[in-house]
C-alpha cells in the first residue's frame, strides 16, 4: 500500500478529531515498509468508523 492510498483510505473522516494526527502517524508508518503502512491504515480506518458509530448511535437523522 502506498502513503497516497492509506491517505485516501481515512479522508472521508477528515472533521473528526485526531485526523491530522492520524495522517501524520501514516506518513511515520510509511517509513517503515509497505506492510507497516497498511497495518496502520487499515487501524486508523476501523478506530474512526467505530469513533464515528459510537458518537452517532441512537440519534436519528435531521432529514
Amino acid at each position: 500500500m502506498t502513503l497516497a492510498k492509506a491517505i485516501q483510505m481515512i479522508r472521508p473522516f477528515e472533521g473528526l478529531p485526531h485526523y491530522e494526527t492520524a495522517v501524520a502517524q501514516l506518513h511515520v508508518a510509511s517509513c517503515k515498509g509497505k506492510r507497516e503502512i497498511h497495518r496502520a491504515a487499515y487501524r486508523m480506518r476501523d478506530a474512526f468508523a467505530a469513533y464515528g458509530y459510537a458518537t452517532s448511535y441512537g440519534k436519528t437523522d435531521a432529514a
